[in-house]
């Protein structure tokens, strides 16, 4: 990730593992799908890979695995869980300049990362570059909503108050279809990873609360006033429209994982 644009997570290191959980069922399919892709490739790479949410449980199937990430707090974390010493290879770099010779990798993966990158062609580039001929990269953008919901309505009537056309600086849902191609004019061929449903159950007046408290990276940008200004008109909105905001409701999302299987 550039360290002068991308989106560094600092700020989030003290609660980002409360926050951002997978349920075990999904983590562990997770887990086997990735370890299932990167088996028998040599040292494969996690770019942004912070407090080691997803790294460990790989590098425990036994994937070796090395990680890079631009924020000095969340690898702290990283190192809290190896009782004060890196439970494997890390380094704070930059995304679009990573620390590794032209292949010197069997694979690598991003979870979430690639939507906190402007330049995300840049990271593009540089996996491919890392990544040796009959490698694989794998990439998760974020939960991509199964059906539009209450939550997904928060959303929108939230960033229509808060005057965003966009939640994040990089790559979205939308853009998928341009993530595949520039991946593809790098030589690499696409294939779609069974999908793993996610569904946590939240209120409507609960999300809100995540919001006003600055949870979620694309809120940052947003001064107190506003953030807050946005949350009450969602919250009244919501209201009006679902009667109760205090009944947990499930948002169910779909982590779908991209192959893209590198020439050879």
């Amino acid at each position: 990730m550039s360290s002068s644009d991308s989106v560094a997570f600092d700020r989030a290191a003290s609660f980002y593992d409360t926050t951002r959980q997978f349920s075990a069922e999904s983590a562990a399919r997770i887990v086997d799908l990735l370890t299932t892709e990167l088996a028998g490739r040599g040292r494969c790479l996690e770019i942004g890979v912070g407090t080691g949410r997803i790294a460990l449980p790989v590098a425990e199937a036994g994937i070796p695995l090395v990680g890079v990430d631009l924020s000095q707090p969340m690898l702290a974390r990283l190192m809290e869980k190896g009782g004060g010493r890196p439970p494997l290879p890390v380094a704070v770099a930059d995304a679009t300049k990573l620390p590794f010779a032209d292949g010197e990798l069997g694979g690598a993966y991003a979870a979430h990362v690639l939507h906190l990158i402007p330049p995300w062609r840049e990271a593009v580039g540089e996996l491919v570059r890392v990544v040796r001929p009959g490698g694989v990269v794998l990439i998760d953008v974020g939960g991509v909503p199964v059906e539009r919901g209450p939550l997904e309505d928060v959303d929108a009537r939230f960033m229509q108050e808060a005057g965003m056309s966009r939640r994040h600086p990089g790559v979205e849902e939308e853009d998928l279809p341009e993530l595949d191609r520039a991946f593809e004019g790098l030589g690499a061929t696409t294939r779609l990873l069974p999908a793993t449903i996610e569904e946590r159950m939240i209120p409507i007046d609960g999300y809100l609360q995540l919001m006003r408290g600055n949870v979620f990276s694309w809120t940052w940008p947003l001064d107190d006033d506003t953030r807050n200004r946005a949350a009450d008109a969602a919250l009244a909105d919501a209201g009006e429209r679902y009667g109760d905001v205090s009944t947990p409701r499930p948002p169910r999302h779909t982590a779908q994982w991209r192959a893209y299987d590198l020439g050879s």
